[in-house]
């Protein structure tokens, strides 16, 4: 797959089969993130795979009750019994860091290159992808629910992330133009 399309084609996935995904897959996705850029060459990130479906489940739950929790406003969209958290894809993969008060907005940055990269190589390598923000306000607001079995102590998440075989084909998006502030010569 050339570059461009691979950029053009990638799409936040929301709607899994329900295949498992063979390690060797995951690993080269894996492989990709620790390429890419890292401040002062420091590569942070750290790993958590879950593939457990009532780990994943459980995350998915407890997500949903955090934001209802938190956002009133917004309460009614997760009152449903479907996974509209991980959207029962087979693999969560959590991009933690050792928690750092010097590097912690590096290790964010740092984190967010590497998730970039896992994307792209899992679209290349036909599985979908989908960044989960909504388990960061689980981990904010209830971090005992993530540190009791799934975070180690001293590490903080940067990037959750889901994987897995896309069920449908994403459509092809569309993106404005680049919008330039300045150009200064």
């Amino acid at each position: 797959m050339q570059l461009d399309d691979c950029i053009k084609g990638r799409r936040s996935v929301r709607l899994y089969k329900e295949e498992a995904v063979p390690k060797e897959k995951i690993v080269s996705v894996l492989e990709a993130g620790v390429w890419a850029a890292t401040g002062m060459g420091r590569q942070p990130w750290r790993f958590i795979i879950v593939e457990d479906k009532e780990t994943i489940k459980l995350i998915s739950e407890e997500t949903k009750k955090a934001v209802k929790e938190a956002m009133p406003a917004i309460a009614d969209r997760f009152e449903t019994d479907k996974d509209i958290i991980c959207y029962n894809a087979p693999v969560l993969i959590f991009i933690c860091t050792e928690v750092d008060e010097n590097f912690g907005h590096i290790n964010l940055r740092d984190s967010v290159l590497a998730a970039q990269n896992m994307f792209l190589k899992a679209h290349e390598i036909g599985l979908g992808a989908c960044y989960m923000g909504w388990i960061e306000l689980l981990h904010q607001t209830h971090p005992e629910i993530l540190k009791k079995s799934i975070i180690p102590v001293g590490y903080e998440i940067q990037v959750p992330l889901i994987l897995g075989y896309p069920k449908t084909k994403p459509g092809s998006g569309k993106r404005n133009k680049p919008n330039v502030l300045k150009w200064i010569k």
